[in-house]
């Protein structure tokens, strides 16, 4: 009768721990399941992969053309559009004017066209020490020109450039300034 009683009870025992940890499982799946659902809807609807920290490169010719970094991407696949945050673009120069990176509080990656429009205190430098400043600007990957509608502010050495409307050839390092042009030259020396 005593093993039987202890069979009894080891069996009441494994029944009442099954059961608990039954209860548990289904207590964190549902706890994990209201955790995830809470993330997914904090994303608009037009947004279907979103990251932080991200750092895309583009090559072509066996040659790096340019990076993209930027602390948060939101990639909407209905428009084939990245949007960006805090975004650094670094074009690869050559070796009279070097690299040059622009700067924008936000941008969008055209992933068709690898086109990237770039908006918000835009700031381009090269390593050679030109600059220049707008409030919107456009990469244009296929022809490698960086392009802006709006007023601008280009400063190379002792050269100070304004106007309204620009194309920059990255490669040939070619600019044109469309409109309302002054140019300032600020005495120094010629070396």
């Amino acid at each position: 009768m005593t093993k039987s009683n202890k069979i009894r009870q080891l069996l009441a025992l494994f029944v009442v721990f099954a059961s608990l940890s039954l209860i548990a499982a289904i207590v964190l799946k549902l706890y994990w399941g209201k955790g995830t659902e809470g993330l997914l809807r904090k994303l608009p609807k037009n947004i279907d992969v979103s990251l932080q920290k991200l750092h895309f490169t583009e090559t072509g010719d066996e040659k790096k053309k340019w990076d993209l970094i930027a602390d948060k991407a939101d990639y909407d696949k209905k428009e084939e559009v990245t949007h960006l945050t805090n975004v650094r673009m670094i074009v690869a120069g050559d070796s009279s004017m070097g690299d040059i990176t622009l700067t924008a509080n936000r941008a969008d990656y055209h992933n068709i066209t690898k086109d990237v429009t770039l908006n918000g205190e835009v700031i381009a430098r090269s390593a050679s020490g030109m600059e220049f400043t707008t409030s919107s600007a456009a990469y244009i990957a296929a022809r490698s020109l960086i392009t802006s509608s709006r007023p601008v502010k280009f400063i190379d050495g002792r050269l100070t450039l304004e106007g309204v409307g620009m194309e920059f050839l990255t490669e040939t390092k070619n600019l044109r300034l469309f409109s309302k042009v002054t140019a300032t030259i600020m005495p120094g020396d010629d070396k």
